[in-house]
């Protein structure tokens, strides 16, 4: 055997293993590079879209006050129309009170036939 070939073959093993260090270093570090621009452009679309989601949800908290603020008012006019109504009734009722005290007055004064005695000269 030739004393040069382990030499030769120890050569040629550096000289692989420098090329494979060569393409592990250059080769995959473009693959690394463009793997962490797609991470950073992936974190700026999470974050654009994380704003757009706080921008949203503010939006809707807002409408969320205004309905709340709406339902508050309807409230209140309905209870205010039910006092109302109420109010109406009662006056209503008294009205009719005092119509029916009215209609009896009236029908009591009209089957009155006053006597002689009560009418005066001027009268006569």
């Amino acid at each position: 055997m030739n004393t040069n070939a382990p030499k030769i073959l120890l050569f040629v093993i550096i000289g692989v293993l420098v090329i494979n260090l060569g393409f592990n270093l250059f080769g995959s570090n473009a693959g690394l590079k463009q793997a962490v621009r797609n991470l950073e452009l992936a974190r700026k679309t999470l974050d654009s879209a994380m704003v757009q989601l706080q921008d949203a949800s503010n939006g809707l908290d807002s409408i969320q006050v205004n309905l709340d603020r709406q339902k508050a008012l309807i409230n209140d006019i309905r209870y205010r129309t039910e006092l109302m109504d109420l109010e109406k009734r009662v006056r209503d009722e008294h009205s009719k009170v005092k119509i029916d005290s009215i209609k009896d007055r009236i029908k009591t004064l009209s089957n009155y036939q006053p006597t002689d005695d009560i009418i005066t000269e001027d009268l006569k």
